[in-house]
C-alpha cells in the first residue's frame, strides 16, 4: 500500500492509506491530534499541516488534501502548557489509604483535559497537567463528535480510544515526573459533560443529539468504570446537556449547603447553568457554538501562545494583550468579547450587530486590530448568537425560579473561558446582567477541584446527592425561549447610536 511519513515533534510514524483518503482521515485513524474545529467538513481552514514534497514545503488543510505516496507530513501544533487549568492544592489524606497509594482527579473537557495526581495517604498534590483534548481532530464541539460516531463505523471506538489513551498517558507522565509508579494508582475521579463521559466510557452518545436529548446513562450507578485495571469513578449527570462537570463544580463550591441563591455558569461550546442553594437547583443548558473557544471565528484560535486574550480602549485607540507576549496570531474567546465590547462603545458595531469598518476584497465589512488579526461581520454574528443564548438562558432560569437579580447572592463563572473573560465586557454586550456585576466570582476549574475534593474525601455519595437536588428545564421546547433569544440578539444601547 502507498504510505507517507508523519512527523510530530520527536515522534515519527509511517502511515499507509487508501486511494483518495484525506490526510486528516489518516491522521485521525493513526491517533494524531490536529485542530479541526469543523470536524473535517472543509469549513474552518484550521487543520493546517506542513507537507514536504521533493524538498518543497507548503501548508495545506489536512481535510481537503488527499494523501500522497512518499510525502513527509509535519504537524506543528503541539500541546501547549495549559497550567491555567490548575486548581487549588488540598491537604487532607484519604482515610484507609495505604502509604504510597495514588489517586488522580480528571476534568474531561470538550476543549482541554486537566489531570491532578495525589498521594492518597497524605493528601499531597504531587502535580497537575493540562493538555488540549486530542478529540479536537474530530470537531470543536460535542455535536461534531457525536456526528463523527454516527458517520463512521468505528467512530465511537476511535474517540473513546483517543481520550482514554491520552488520560492514561497524562497520568503516567505525572507519575514519572514525581518518581512514582503508575501501578500504585488506586482510583481516578473523572468529570465531564454528558457527551464526553459517554465517549470516554464507549457508550453511544447518539441519543443526546436528538429530541428528547436523553442520554443512555446518567452515570448514577454505584458500579465504577474500569480502565486498564484502574478504578474510574464517573460523576453523575443531570441531563443530556448538564453533565458531571457541573455537578462537580457545584459540589466543589459547596452550593448544595449554601444559604441564599447562587447562579453557577460554565460557558464554552455549551452554556450550562444552575440556580439555587441548599433547597435545590434549577438547571438548563444552551448551545453557544464554538465562538467562545476561538473556533468558527475568522481569526479565532484557542487561548494559547499568540492569541489576543484581552482588548481595551484608551481614548479612541485600542490596546491588546497577547498570551506569551509574542506577535499576535489570532483571537481567543475572551479577546473576541473584549474587542466587540470596545467596538460597540466606539460606534463600530451597531445595536443590531452591523459592523462598520474597512472592506475586504469581497466588499464585506472588516475591522483590522492588527495587520494579521481582523474582526469580520460574520464574527460579530457568531458572537451575537452565542451571547444571546447565554443571556436568554439566564433570563429563563431566573423567571422560572421566581428569583430577581437583587436576590442573587453570587454569580460564579467557571471553566477556562469563564475564568478568562472580562465580566464588564460580557455585560456591555448583554451576555451577563449588568445588575450582577458586583456579585461575580471566578470559580476557576471548579470541575477539577470538585474531583480533587471527592477523591480525597470519598465524595461519591454527596456527588449523587448534589445531582439529585437538580431539576432540569429543556429550553429547546420552552415556550418563551425563542422570543427571549431573539430579544437578546441585540447589543445594549444608550439610545444615542446614530452611525
Amino acid at each position: 500500500m502507498p504510505a507517507f511519513l508523519i512527523i510530530k515533534g520527536r515522534e515519527e510514524q509511517i502511515a499507509s492509506f487508501r486511494e483518495g483518503e484525506s490526510l486528516l482521515a489518516v491522521l485521525q485513524r493513526e491517533g494524531f491530534s490536529v485542530n479541526a474545529p469543523c470536524g473535517g467538513k472543509g469549513k474552518c481552514g484550521r487543520c493546517l499541516v506542513k507537507v514536504v514534497t521533493k524538498g518543497e514545503a507548503r501548508r495545506v488543510p489536512a481535510c481537503k488534501t488527499p494523501a500522497a505516496d512518499g510525502i513527509r507530513l509535519i504537524i506543528e501544533d503541539g500541546n501547549d502548557d495549559l497550567s491555567w487549568n490548575a486548581a487549588g492544592t488540598l491537604a487532607a489524606g484519604k482515610a484507609g489509604s495505604a502509604p504510597g497509594e495514588l489517586g488522580a482527579a480528571v476534568d474531561l473537557g470538550t476543549t482541554s483535559i486537566a489531570v491532578s495526581l495525589f498521594d492518597l495517604s497524605s493528601g499531597q498534590k504531587l502535580g497537575m497537567r493540562g493538555e488540549w483534548n486530542e478529540q479536537r481532530s474530530h470537531g470543536a464541539d460535542v455535536i461534531s463528535r457525536i456526528g463523527y460516531t454516527m458517520e463512521h463505523a468505528d467512530g465511537l471506538k476511535q474517540l473513546s480510544d483517543t481520550v482514554q489513551k491520552q488520560i492514561l498517558r497524562m497520568i503516567d507522565a505525572l507519575c514519572r515526573e514525581n518518581g512514582r509508579k503508575s501501578e500504585d494508582l488506586k482510583t481516578v475521579f473523572l468529570a465531564g459533560n454528558t457527551t464526553m463521559q459517554h465517549l470516554f466510557a464507549r457508550i453511544s452518545p447518539e441519543s443526546i443529539a436528538a429530541a428528547p436529548f436523553e442520554p443512555q446513562s446518567y452515570f448514577d450507578s454505584p458500579v465504577p468504570f474500569s480502565l486498564s485495571g484502574k478504578e474510574i469513578m464517573l460523576t453523575p449527570c443531570v441531563s443530556g446537556y448538564v453533565g458531571g462537570d457541573i455537578v462537580s463544580g457545584m459540589y466543589a463550591l459547596g452550593l448544595d449547603k449554601a444559604e441564599g441563591k447562587h447562579l453557577f455558569l460554565d460557558v464554552g461550546t455549551n452554556g450550562e447553568m444552575a440556580l439555587g442553594g441548599k433547597d435545590g437547583f434549577l438547571t438548563c443548558a444552551v448551545a453557544c457554538g464554538p465562538a467562545f473557544e476561538g473556533a468558527g471565528i475568522s481569526c479565532g484560535m484557542p487561548a494559547s501562545a499568540g492569541a489576543i486574550s484581552r482588548v481595551w480602549c484608551e481614548g479612541d485607540s485600542l490596546c491588546y494583550e497577547v498570551i506569551g507576549g509574542g506577535e499576535a496570531t489570532g483571537l481567543c474567546g475572551s479577546g473576541l468579547l473584549d474587542l466587540a465590547a470596545c467596538l460597540t462603545e466606539l460606534g463600530y458595531i451597531s445595536p443590531d450587530g452591523r459592523l462598520f469598518g474597512d472592506e475586504d476584497e469581497n466588499g464585506r465589512a472588516v475591522f483590522p486590530l492588527t495587520e494579521y488579526v481582523v474582526l469580520t461581520a460574520g464574527d460579530v454574528r457568531q458572537l451575537q448568537l452565542a451571547k444571546a443564548a447565554v443571556a436568554a438562558g439566564i433570563r429563563i432560569l431566573l423567571e422560572d425560579s421566581g428569583v430577581s437579580y437583587d436576590e442573587i447572592d453570587t454569580l460564579y463563572l467557571a471553566g477556562g473561558f469563564g475564568t478568562r473573560l472580562n465580566p464588564k465586557s460580557a455585560a456591555a454586550l448583554g451576555m451577563l446582567p449588568e445588575e450582577l456585576l458586583g456579585k461575580v466570582r471566578s470559580a476557576g476549574n471548579a470541575s477539577l477541584l470538585g474531583m480533587e475534593t471527592a477523591l480525597l474525601s470519598g465524595g461519591e455519595r454527596r456527588l449523587l446527592e448534589v445531582r439529585n437536588m437538580c431539576d432540569y428545564t429543556e429550553l429547546s421546547t420552552h415556550s418563551r425561549f425563542s422570543d427571549t433569544f431573539v430579544e437578546e440578539m441585540l447589543f445594549p444601547s444608550d439610545g444615542e447610536w446614530d452611525n
